[in-house]
């Protein structure tokens, strides 16, 4: 259950972001666009748990390599700011089904971040959960309103997440506090 915006409290969470995006993050965005990018998927899969939306038997059975039909999407999707960030996610997990026959929107969210580095709220099962306590009318995997949700409870905690950035001298830039947000939504939903 989320707190209440007088007890939110994010030191722990900025500490561990800021691990994380060093050291997965920030690497793993350069393989997908300057380096291996199937590599890159099946690191992305393998961390985030998402390797059981992508069936063999729909890449590596047809002959194509793993992760394959994600690599070719992604070509679709490069970062250059020509999409609206929600409709690419509701845009690639649409491709991705059409290839896995599997509603990937997890998977989606999380690529797309991990590809585009900012303008993507990852959607998250645990994540969910942890709005949904704040919002009952929340539905599974309807993207548009866990936006909507997701965005009213930032920006109920911002400032104070802004200020712990500053106070532990991490990255002051939205996107870092997004995702700070995002590890304390799944953190808080355990």
């Amino acid at each position: 259950m989320i707190a209440s915006p007088e007890r939110f409290s994010f030191a722990s969470d900025v500490r561990a972001y800021s691990q994380y995006a060093a050291e997965f993050d920030a690497p793993i965005r350069c393989e997908l666009l300057y380096g291996d990018a199937h590599e890159a998927i099946n690191r992305l899969a393998r961390k985030f748990a998402i390797v059981g939306g992508f069936a063999r038997k729909f890449d590596i059975d047809r002959g194509l390599p793993r992760y394959g039909p994600v690599v070719t999407a992604l070509q679709s999707y490069l970062p250059d700011g020509s999409r609206d960030p929600v409709e690419a996610v509701l845009d690639l997990t649409r491709d991705l089904q059409g290839k896995y026959q599997k509603h990937l929107l997890s998977a989606s969210s999380k690529i797309l971040w991990a590809l585009w580095g900012r303008d993507i709220l990852v959607y998250d099962h645990r994540g969910f959960l942890a709005l949904q306590g704040r919002f009952p009318q929340l539905r599974p995997r309807e993207y548009q309103g866990y936006c909507l949700a997701w965005i009213s409870l930032f920006a109920e905690c911002a400032d104070e997440i802004a200020m712990e950035c500053a106070r532990q001298k991490a990255c002051g830039e939205r996107w870092f506090h997004e995702r700070v947000f995002d590890w304390y939504l799944w953190r808080s939903a355990r």
